[in-house]
């Protein structure tokens, strides 16, 4: 994982994802591509004074970029992380899709949430995007999380098929990280723990736990009561490609948890 997209729309909350991100790169010896995309309007947004390549709504966002580059400039050298940064007029979803295969990014780090409300970039509804788009993992970093060591990782589960591929940037965490890792079953009912021998023996190197808990009102009150219970540095789920967490997890379940999470979030696409 050393190539990480970090979209921003210089919110507070996008800095704060920048940060863990940067964390994150320094595990990995990793390239960060800071990352805003921009529509502009030409009724609002382009001035007829100026020429196409010095228009002051994208020299404002240029000069935005790069306060913000300089701003981590010596935590980048000091940590031996490069930064690319890229100021381009693209639909936000392209970023996801489209730029992610052109540049060949590895895990995206995102804000749940963005400052800019409903002008440019609406980070919640965004992320949950993001997470439908991407065939790349993608973190989710909650507002004002202070990042910490990931110590504890927590993957909630339906405890389906899954491989090894899908599996592996968590794995690679963890394993960067020296962390333990909890396998989390809701119980719906029927144990399902012989289900996870399988899954244990693709975590190769990774110290794990199986755990069920108990169904209460929802699933995501059921996995929050959990992660706050365990003190875990950063929850996981897959995403399923014929639909967003089949059966167990459905699209409402995840995007609750986009909105709310309290704790550092993961998704892995289904590979």
């Amino acid at each position: 994982m050393r190539r990480i997209l970090i979209p921003t729309d210089f919110s507070d909350i996008a800095e704060n994802a920048l940060k863990y991100a940067i964390e994150i790169a320094a595990k990995f010896d990793g390239e960060l591509l800071l990352y805003h995309v921009y529509s502009m309007n030409k009724k609002l947004d382009y001035d007829w004074d100026f020429p196409e390549d010095e228009q002051p709504y994208v020299m404002d966002l240029e000069r935005k970029m790069n306060n913000l580059k300089g701003k981590y400039k010596e935590e980048f050298k000091r940590k031996g992380i490069s930064i690319e940064t890229k100021v381009e007029e693209h639909h936000i979803f392209t970023l996801f899709d489209t730029l992610v295969r052109k540049h060949e990014i590895d895990l995206i780090i995102m804000g749940s949430q963005g400052a800019t409300g409903l002008e440019k970039v609406v980070f919640g509804s965004v992320a949950a995007q993001a997470l439908d788009l991407a065939k790349v993992p993608v973190i989710v970093v909650p507002p004002l999380y202070e990042y910490q060591a990931i110590d504890k990782i927590v993957w909630a589960t339906d405890l389906n098929s899954v491989s090894a591929n899908t599996l592996a940037p968590m794995q690679e965490l963890a394993v960067r990280f020296n962390a333990h890792l909890t396998i989390l079953n809701i119980n719906t009912g029927e144990s399902k723990k012989k289900s996870s021998h399988q899954i244990e023996s693709y975590l190769q190197n990774v110290e794990t736990t199986y755990q069920e808990a108990p169904l209460s009102e929802s699933i995501n009150q059921s996995i929050n009561l959990f992660i706050k219970a365990m003190k875990c540095d950063l929850l996981c789920m897959i995403r399923r490609e014929k639909g967003f967490f089949e059966s167990l997890f459905q699209t409402s379940i995840t995007k609750e948890q986009v909105y709310n999470t309290q704790t550092p979030f993961l998704v892995l696409p289904e590979a």
